[in-house]
């Protein structure tokens, strides 16, 4: 599978995942970005606060003092202050529940921040805990908010950080447990977003393939059940919106219209997985097979506008 970058994507598309398939033709997976309105919805922001993170959180680590080393721009503090302004407004509640993760002896301990409002997210500060993490551990900071909102029917969690993650696979077994619990009704709706920030993002890089791991857990032969997407993931440099952050929080039962066709640059109509024509109804997941040699697609709406969609980026 491969995901196209948000700065390749068209508005109103959340994310694009293609799939080539061994007769050339290929899969697509499509979210319409859309803010899903649920109710006693629950979110909870996480942020790496292991010693990686200290350039991110404007920390000079370097041993100089200011009079030798420019001061830095706390990158933490401005995408923490943004994502959580987002999340509160869309939580139930009107607040969000930030913490810091990856603390102390080997990133082990977690450090709540509290709750927080859109308004004091203009103010609040993220600065690097006194007892930064020697290593970054996101199983301790899941525990948390599945132990806090465990009766919540609809939970989102962010978790903010390098990539650089210590306990990649214990996570994909909670992760594995937590999908198990959700196809058999025991756990209700549950997502989690993994938000890179940073510079050792580049396609291919050990920061990428981790956070890339997680995105593809459903597909994993070991931890992936079936039906249960519990991950998705984000890179701050390529996010063009908030709004991806529900990218995958979408439904294929929710409809946006009728009238709608999807044709590929072949100039062939395609039609959902299931057989439907989306003249019938275009719903805010789409899933469809597009002909042999297809470079894009394009959504006709029923006001007459045309979205085009390049995909010639992950061919």
């Amino acid at each position: 599978m491969a995901q196209i970058s948000s700065k390749y994507i068209q508005d109103p598309f959340g994310e694009v995942n293609v799939w080539k398939q061994p007769d050339g033709s290929l899969s697509v997976k499509a979210t319409v970005r859309m803010k899903p309105n649920v109710e006693n919805a629950q979110t909870g922001l996480a942020i790496d606060a292991s010693r990686s993170m200290a350039e991110a959180f404007g920390v000079n680590a370097s041993g100089l003092s200011g009079l030798f080393v420019p001061k830095l721009t706390n990158y933490v503090e401005i995408v923490a202050r943004k994502i959580a302004a987002y999340l509160a407004d869309f939580d139930s509640d009107g607040e969000t529940t930030a913490l810091y993760y990856s603390c102390g002896k080997l990133g082990m301990e977690i450090q709540p921040i509290g709750e927080i409002d859109a308004k004091k997210s203009e103010t609040q500060e993220f600065t690097m805990p006194s007892n930064a993490g020697t290593g970054t551990r996101l199983v301790p900071a899941i525990n948390y908010f599945l132990d806090r909102f465990k009766d919540a029917p609809w939970l989102i969690c962010l978790f903010i950080t390098d990539g650089l993650i210590d306990d990649l696979e214990e996570t994909k077994a909670l992760s594995q447990k937590i999908c198990l619990e959700m196809a058999s009704g025991v756990r209700q709706f549950t997502k989690f977003v993994i938000v890179g920030i940073g510079k050792d993002f580049s396609p291919g890089s050990p920061a990428s393939k981790a956070l890339e791991a997680l995105d593809d857990l459903d597909e994993d032969e070991t931890y992936g059940v079936d039906g249960q997407d519990l991950w998705d993931h984000k890179i701050t440099a390529d996010m063009q919106s908030l709004d991806e952050i529900f990218a995958e929080v979408v439904s294929e039962s929710t409809i946006l219209c009728s009238g709608a066709s999807i044709v590929d640059s072949n100039g062939k109509e395609v039609k959902s997985e299931n057989g439907e024509s989306y003249s019938d109804g275009l719903p805010a997941l789409l899933r469809f097979s597009m002909s042999a040699g297809s470079t894009s697609f394009t959504l006709k709406l029923p006001s007459g506008a045309e979205i085009i969609q390049d995909i010639s980026s992950v061919l």
